[in-house]
């Protein structure tokens, strides 16, 4: 095959992704098959030597792969699987030439299930030898229009098992029909938004009636000098011509149509985030007083959030936090998002008093942040293509194809870096880096090997061997639970603690003079321990007594990264899993074994039936500082509804939406238990089966705060982050900032007729308000779409947030009409249905009424 060809064959080639049946094996595999029709005037043969790369995140035909080769022989072809989720698929000498317009499928097994377009990836491109490689046209687009619909219960179904007492485990969960998602939106709307304020402040008495124009009159913003940014904050936030002014000036002794920004105590000395903001007429004027400058900052944001067509409403209002930690991590390595899309996130961030900026900087996908003296982490390890040797870069996983012009490559050179860390002091947010290991290395590690072959050719053995992060002769490959071999540090190197030693370094050196660093994650989470077993260097410290058995190697590699830590007076972050490796005993390592002043675990494996929830509580009562970041309600990587065509993983609930991470209760972890992964309700017997996760709360002052997390496997583009992070992230502003008064409430039935009552408000707050506010900031929120039903032979629909526009079709799509009041409709025609953004500028997916499905429901009745 030339180039040509190879090039006339990426572009005509189709290939159709189908998942066929996810529940005749239980949960072991899922079976699928991949039809191609070759639409190239090139026919294909076993001796073109051609090979297509395609990433899938289950492994194929196990467990045949990863060790061997699965040769389908109905079709002639092969898998092989290269590392992590990367595959290919090439024919073998008895496959059958594929002509013009003839088509081929392949049928396969892989592991597990899958029921959401979103499993699969873009960019498949095929090789031939020498060539240059090329992107299959059919596969570019992120729509991912090749994968078929999961249109059968089989296939958006994940399990079907029996448990070995005879019960049936079986996946309850359905796409929602217009008619569910009725029900499920139904709430008041109130025609106004519920709250003023969102997060809700502590105190508040706001006048309904009376209010000063702000548009009337010159006004002046009065600052002292250490609240002069709040002050410019505020000034190129209003929509009126607004003069700044020192507090000293001689022009203080103007009365009127003055903001005044000031540092005082407030009613909680202690509280460096409360605030104080009273608004007066006759004569007009503002006053916010703050302990610190950031309470200061969060009174102005108050002061913007009551702001209405240049009306504000006459008040007082005193607040504070409920918790001192309120984050948001983002995950830059797995699918690289720019530096407009991070100041973005960081702007909305303050504007809903969030303060902690959790930056996943590095994972076996990628290393995001240049640093001096280690070029290599960011030319190999920040960039993803097609160099089988991983020497120029690395593999090009996640489906970011052969090129280097996808969100698999990327990374912040020290001065962007250093941009995003003045913009987020600016806006009093913490920027928390994380530097991930030793598992979720991969990068790091393909990155020091290519700079130990540099220095080797170079004949200069010492310094290639001074950051190497594996042992060179160990071959053994084990795979990580995302299916990566070479993703551990070895701990056993003394090279791995100079490496580490020089990255921790030169983060806190691009800090120093910015945003001194405070906290260092280290990650610590799903290290596949095997790939140690059979490392020379690991036995050699179990042989000289270093270590005293294989199992207590972590700890050993966590104890020697914490004093590395420590030595630079720096508190030590890790996941929960860093700090409990035993998850049969759930014992964490003792806190008094680590030399940093506070050790942060961030609690995230809380699956209700894998009596891992209580691990939070256990790690607070143990002496740690918690960050809430559970898995079943603070993971916004996970899907909006359980539907096929909703992007998102589903491991640890099959989806998250915005109320359910609103209804999240921080202080009583134990309460939030609701569905199995099946969907079937929990119930006090499988809570009490796990009754050595039960521990009560005893260190409550450990609990810190609250954190979203959003991993970006599946989010390529900014538009696709935007909408997986909000509007979730508003619940979690809500719930980190203010403690509801439904938390504190015992029995279930009023909790849930209470919570129900303020979701009720704060929903209209995001249909009438909140969401026009992210319009405005270029916010590509998630819009859901909207339920409907037909009552006597009449159109009904609702939608989550009341207030957001909503349209229907009774011709395919072809016209929209807007929903106002109930519709009559015909009988038999099916109709379209969609939500509109507040700014009216972007659409929900659409669904389908089905009349058929209602006579059928009709007939039941």
């Amino acid at each position: 095959m030339n180039q040509q060809e190879l090039d006339e064959v990426a572009e005509k080639l189709d290939i159709k992704y189908s998942v066929l049946d996810n529940l005749e094996d239980g949960k072991l595999t899922y079976t699928a098959n991949i039809v191609f029709k070759n639409c190239s005037s090139v026919t294909l043969d076993h001796e073109k030597k051609w090979a297509i790369y395609f990433c899938h995140i289950r492994m194929i035909e196990p467990p045949i792969l990863p060790d061997e080769e699965a040769i389908i022989v109905a079709s002639g072809i092969k898998f092989r699987h290269i590392n992590g989720c990367l595959f290919t698929l090439e024919p073998i000498k008895t496959f059958k030439p594929l002509g013009k317009n003839e088509t081929l499928e392949v049928m396969f097994k892989a592991q597990y299930y899958s029921v959401a377009r979103s499993d699969l990836m873009p960019n498949w491109y095929i090789t031939s030898e020498n060539l240059k490689p090329r992107v299959l046209k059919c596969t570019s687009h992120d729509d991912l229009q090749y994968v078929q619909s999961f249109d059968e219960e089989g296939k958006w179904k994940r399990f079907s098992y029996k448990l070995d007492n005879g019960t049936l485990r079986l996946d309850k969960y359905n796409p929602w029909t217009p008619q569910e998602r009725f029900i499920k939106n139904k709430i008041e709307d109130l025609k106004k938004p519920g709250k003023d304020v969102i997060p809700t402040p502590l105190e508040m008495d706001i006048d309904k009636v009376k209010d000063i124009d702000l548009s009337s009159g010159n006004w002046i913003v009065y600052a002292g000098k250490e609240v002069s940014k709040e002050a410019q904050i505020l000034k190129g936030s209003v929509k009126i011509d607004v003069d700044v002014k020192e507090m000293n000036t001689n022009d203080n002794a103007r009365c009127e149509n003055v903001i005044t920004l000031k540092l005082g105590q407030v009613f909680d000395g202690q509280n460096s985030e409360a605030y104080a903001l009273t608004i007066k007429d006759n004569p007009p004027l503002v006053e916010i007083i703050g302990n610190q400058p950031c309470g200061v900052f969060y009174g102005v944001q108050t002061l913007l959030a009551l702001i209405k067509d240049n009306r504000i409403p006459l008040g007082k209002i005193r607040d504070k936090p409920r918790y001192p930690y309120r984050g948001m991590q983002l995950d830059v390595s797995r699918n690289f998002h720019s530096k407009a899309q991070v100041l973005k996130l960081l702007d909305v961030m303050a504007m809903y008093k969030m303060n902690k900026f959790h930056f996943h900087l590095t994972d076996d996908e990628g290393w995001r942040l240049e640093i001096p003296g280690l070029e290599e982490l960011t030319l190999v390890g920040g960039r993803r293509g097609h160099d089988l040797s991983e020497r120029s870069c690395i593999l090009p996983m996640l489906g970011s194809g052969p090129d280097f012009d996808t969100s698999g490559t990327g990374y912040y050179t020290v001065k962007e870096y250093q941009e995003i860390l003045q913009y987020a002091v600016d806006r009093h947010i913490e920027v928390i880096p994380e530097i991930d290991m030793p598992g979720h290395s991969h990068a790091a590690i393909k990155a020091m090997r290519a700079r130990y072959l540099k220095y080797k050719d170079e004949g200069d053995l010492e310094k290639a061997r001074e950051y190497v992060l594996t042992d060179l002769e160990d071959n053994k490959h084990i795979l990580s639970c995302q299916l990566y071999a070479e993703n551990s540090m070895n701990p056993g190197l003394e090279s791995t603690y100079r490496f580490i030693e020089k990255v921790v370094v030169e983060v806190q050196k691009i800090h120093e003079d910015v945003s001194p660093l405070k906290l260092f994650h280290f990650g610590g989470d799903e290290v596949p321990y095997e790939s140690w077993l059979d490392s020379p260097a690991c036995k050699r410290l179990i042989d000289t007594r270093e270590v005293n058995k294989f199992s207590e190697l972590m700890e050993y590699f966590i104890k020697k990264v914490a004093k590395i830590v420590a030595q630079h007076d720096l508190h030590l972050g890790a996941w929960q899993d860093g700090v409990i490796h035993d998850e049969v005993r759930l014992e964490p390592m003792k806190r008094e074994s680590f030399p940093n002043k506070e050790v942060v675990a961030y609690a995230w494996q809380n699956v209700w039936e894998s009596g891992l929830s209580g691990c939070a509580y256990k790690l607070a009562n143990e002496g740690y500082k918690v960050v809430m970041a559970q898995g079943t309600h603070l993971y916004f990587d996970h899907p909006q509804e359980p539907d096929p065509e909703e992007r998102g993983l589903y491991w640890a609930a099959r989806y998250i939406d915005t109320r359910k991470t609103f209804s999240f209760m921080p202080d009583n972890i134990y309460a939030n238990a609701d569905f199995k992964l099946t969907g079937d309700p929990i119930t006090k017997r499988d809570l009490d089966h796990n009754a050595k996760d039960h521990h009560q709360l005893k260190k409550e002052k450990n609990i810190i705060g609250m954190q979203g997390q959003l991993w970006s496997e599946l989010v390529r583009l900014p538009d696709q982050m935007d909408s997986m992070i909000f509007p979730r992230l508003l619940p979690l502003a809500e719930r980190a900032w203010h403690k509801a008064q439904w938390e504190s409430e015992d029995k279930q039935d009023s909790r849930k007729r209470q919570e129900t009552a303020d979701w009720t408000l704060f929903a209209n707050s995001l249909g009438y308000k909140e969401l026009e506010r992210l319009d405005n900031m270029g916010v590509a929120y998630h819009i859901p779409p909207p339920g409907a039903r037909i009552v006597n032979g009449k159109l009904e629909m609702n939608v989550a947030y009341p207030g957001l526009k909503m349209e229907y079709s009774i011709d395919n799509g072809v016209t929209w009409s807007l929903y106002n009041n109930p519709v009559d409709v015909k009988a038999n025609a099916d109709m379209l249905l969609r939500t509109k953004s507040a700014n009216g500028k972007r659409n929900s997916r659409h669904v389908v009424l089905m009349m058929a499905t209602i006579k059928k429901e009709n007939s039941k009745k």
